[in-house]
């Protein structure tokens, strides 16, 4: 918890400056509860990197106030960095009471708040609030203008229009981010009812309601403000106010090429089921929900000018990009909420009518900004469009023309997604066969044939495509290279050795990559120039680990019972002395395969947060064991708890074979999907001397329909929030208990209660959105109610990943440890890494 992390870093436009959040270490000091402790963008401080010299000084100071700054972002001409902030002023409080836009002034050296109303926020970590998708503007990008470079995303309330106006989505006045609220509020509701019931004058009834009992929210539901801000005269202008509906489908916000209008798509409520009709791809964002499109324009008052659908399109999906000429703007839609056909259709901007183009439909699963996902549609000029169909084939549309397939190359398959290049032609990279879309003869020609695994490397938040020359990597001469390349000819012309890293921004015209990587000994921020000479080190955090013994991590391969071949790896702990056998600690996750290249090993990694981080415990003295447990993949599984045991057990075995593991001291432990593995395990097995299930589930019918415990402060929609049941598929559930109970009995842990034997050790948060504490306190209780060893532990105001507040998290990783020297028998001698059995 004392590390330091990069949270985004960019380049400015002139090339010549680095801005870089950094999440300061989990120091006492600072305002917790507000998210995972490790993605906390609240506890985020913004710095400036000199490209040329290395210098650097921090723009903001937020220790000392216990403020975050997040979400920097260049204005155009370099001039400024807007933000996001919770900096209290005045009479607010230490941490701040929302979180608010800021502008940082070169010129000036200042930063001031843009305007006094909170700023929509979407939350980190899986189901997030608030789901955001701005778009366009001066960067004229056609993703969602992203706060985070790292893979925990959290989309941006913000675009820069021009060099100093914004266009941002706030909250009414008095409402709060998410980003602050999304724990806190279940609290407030208890003590709104602890008052009521106090004074005995109002009610504190809550409801939810379905079929003909259906009924609206006894509060108004939540809104978003479109707005300008300009930086340089302060004038704030409120273009429009529209629904934002926050568990699913979000709000998508796009900006007209030419800068005159946004389209918007915003989510109004959930559909309500229908009995034998599901609604398709539950387990992806966007299609449980409706939908409805609108244009704002950014010039003028007037409001939002909501589109006519046609019954085609009712209900539209996902929004696409703008013609080059801004006057249309490409979606999916569908006809009904239970269908999965999704046909191309264009809108105009000013008239607000829809049309279809081509009646092929789109077959893409992912709809939102949640999952990030490329595009299945682009548009070619402003009369024609590319777009895969749900087979994979490409077609070339056109309004009131039929459709027309698009040819590939002899031998080639088509492409998955295109890229914009700098000559806004459309390119693929297909078996490292370079592809460009030449839309007068229909077709994907064929360029170059690069590496057969090359790829294009994208920066994830990406500018207009004439910024960028493309990125390839590729094998050259059996070595990986990065290398820009001209599409139109297949030309490579700089390259430099491949690396591995996390890429976060490309500078202009692609000379400059910026990008971080971790090590077991820090975390560098560097800067690697395509056209030659050395990468720069712009920052080094968390030097300290230079000091810290690792051990040693390996590969160890092993056979199943069925001769299947799988990896583990193994953490040995420092000092660890060969010969000498070691109490073992097997972590598991359902699913998880160890790759052979342990560097793409995340479970075993150094850089892991809190209690995830296995080192922590081979630091104890034990060996740690992550074994691969395969189940077929997402939507193959099939009776999961019986196959969970095929993973584990020979790679404990393998592990004694090799005269590491004492097979009298072995103990199991896994947070989640590896919680109810632990349940699992132990109900079939007594090869574990102790087990630790965190934030695991034990009965899937319960499951299916427990309400996420934060949701009752949603009046009226608390039943939408949980996504307990669309996550049936990960134990090859595909129909509700009542058409499949035995299915659900089958593969749940608490139906085999009375087979385990285990001491085991459950740990829950009790705000946990994924599984109720509920879920934990069933397989307790029946294990007290048998006389058997059992102890659970509640978390207060945790969620799933039990990582809210930094006493907790060590106070898991002490009792994990505490109930594994109990009943392995650790002695203390092993800490050190000393050990005294020999079986």
């Amino acid at each position: 918890m004392g590390r330091e992390s990069v949270d985004r870093a960019s380049i400015s436009p002139d090339g010549g400056w680095v801005a870089a959040v950094i999440r300061r270490p989990a120091n006492a000091g600072e305002m917790y509860g507000r998210a995972s402790y490790e993605v906390d963008p609240t506890r985020s401080d913004v710095w400036l990197v000199s490209t040329r010299t290395g210098a650097r000084r921090a723009l903001t100071h937020g220790a000392a106030k216990a403020a975050g700054y997040w979400c920097a972002t260049w204005s155009p001409d370099g001039r400024r960095l807007a933000m996001l902030s919770t900096q209290a002023e005045r009479e607010e409080p230490r941490g701040g009471d929302n979180v608010r836009l800021y502008v940082w002034d070169r010129e000036s050296n200042s930063l001031s708040r843009a305007s006094a109303d909170g700023v929509m926020t979407q939350t980190r970590y899986g189901s997030p609030l608030n789901l955001l998708d701005v778009r366009g503007g001066a960067g004229h990008g056609e993703v969602a203008h992203r706060c985070s470079n790292g893979p925990v995303a959290e989309n941006a309330p913000f675009t820069w229009l021009d060099d100093h106006r914004l266009l941002v989505v706030t909250l009414p006045q008095d409402k709060l981010s998410a980003a602050i609220d999304q724990f806190v509020r279940p609290y407030r509701a208890l003590a709104r009812d602890a008052d009521r019931i106090g004074q005995g004058a109002l009610p504190t009834v809550k409801g939810v309601a379905s079929g003909t009992a259906r009924t609206d929210w006894d509060i108004p539901a939540p809104e978003a403000v479109l707005r300008i801000i300009d930086t340089q005269t302060g004038r704030d202008r409120t273009l429009a106010t529209v629904p934002a509906y926050p568990f699913q489908g979000g709000l998508t916000v796009s900006v007209s090429p030419d800068g005159t209008r946004a389209a918007v798509l915003v989510t109004i409520r959930a559909f309500q089921p229908s009995a034998g009709r599901p609604i398709p791809n539950l387990s992806a964002d966007g299609w449980a929900v409706e939908r409805r499109l609108g244009f704002v324009p950014l010039d003028a008052d007037g409001g939002v000018q909501w589109a006519t659908m046609p019954a085609a399109a009712r209900y539209p999906l996902e929004l696409y990009g703008w013609s080059p000429n801004g006057r249309r703007v490409a979606l999916r839609g569908r006809s009904d909420p239970f269908t999965d056909e999704t046909p191309v259709f264009v809108a105009d901007a000013s008239t607000g009518s829809v049309q279809q183009v081509g009646a092929e439909s789109i077959g893409q699963q992912f709809a939102t900004a949640a999952d990030p996902h490329p595009a299945a549609v682009y548009w070619i000029d402003n009369q024609s469009i590319a777009a895969r169909s749900r087979d994979g084939k490409w077609w070339l549309m056109r309004t009131a023309a039929p459709a027309r397939a698009i040819e590939v190359p002899d031998g080639a398959t088509p492409p998955d997604s295109l890229v914009r290049t700098r000559r806004e032609s459309l390119a693929a990279l297909v078996d490292g066969r370079l592809l460009r879309l030449d839309p007068s003869r229909g077709a994907f020609v064929s360029v170059a044939q690069l590496g057969k695994d090359a790829w294009f490397l994208l920066p994830r938040d990406p500018g207009p495509a004439l910024r960028f020359r493309l990125i390839v990597l590729h094998r050259s001469d059996d070595s990986w290279v990065m290398a820009t390349m001209d599409t139109g000819s297949g030309i490579i012309t700089h390259s430099i050795p491949a690396f591995t890293a996390d890429l976060l921004d490309m500078g202009a015209d692609n000379a400059a990559l910026l990008y971080s990587r971790a090590k077991p000994d820090g975390l560098d921020l560097r800067l690697a120039n395509l056209a030659g000479g050395p990468d720069r080190t712009l920052l080094t955090l968390n030097a300290y680990l230079r000091d810290v013994d690792w051990g040693e991590t390996r590969l160890v391969t092993y056979q199943t019972a069925d001769g299947a071949k799988l990896n583990a790896s193994m953490i040995l702990p420092p000092g660890y002395v060969t010969g000498r056998r070691y109490p073992t600690l097997v972590w598991v996750y359902g699913g998880y395969r160890v790759p052979a290249d342990l560097r793409g090993d995340h479970m075993s990694g150094t850089a892991m947060p809190g209690f995830y981080n296995l080192h922590l415990y081979a630091a104890q003295g034990y060996v740690v064991l992550i074994p691969s447990i395969p189940l077929g993949g997402n939507g193959n599984q099939k009776d999961v708890y019986r196959q969970l045991p095929d993973g584990v057990l020979p790679a404990v075995d393998r592990l004694v074979a090799m005269g590491i593991a004492d097979p009298n001291r072995v103990g199991v432990f896994g947070q989640s999907f590896g919680g109810y593995a632990v349940e699992a395990l132990i109900g079939q097995t007594d090869r574990f001397r102790a087990a630790v299930a965190m934030a695991g589930i034990s009965d899937l019918v319960t499951n299916y329909g427990q309400f996420d415990p934060n949701s009752w402060s949603y009046p009226g929609i608390a039943h939408e929030k949980s996504d307990n049941a669309e996550t049936g598929y990960l134990f090859g559930l595909t129909a509700p208990p009542w058409k499949d109970m035995q299915s659900y009995i089958r593969n749940s842990p608490l139906a085999y209660v009375d087979r385990v034997d285990t001491p085991l050790l459950l740990i829950h948060g009790d705000m946990d959105i994924r599984g109720a504490p509920t879920q934990a306190e069933l397989f307790f209780y029946s294990l007290y109610k048998q006389g058997k060893t059992a102890e659970l532990l509640r978390y207060g105001g945790e969620s799933h990943s039990l990582a809210q507040s930094p006493a907790n998290v060590r106070d898991v990783v002490a009792r994990t440890l505490a109930w594994f020297d109990r009943y392995l028998e650790r002695p203390e001698s092993e800490a050190a890494g000393g050990v005294a059995s020999k079986h």
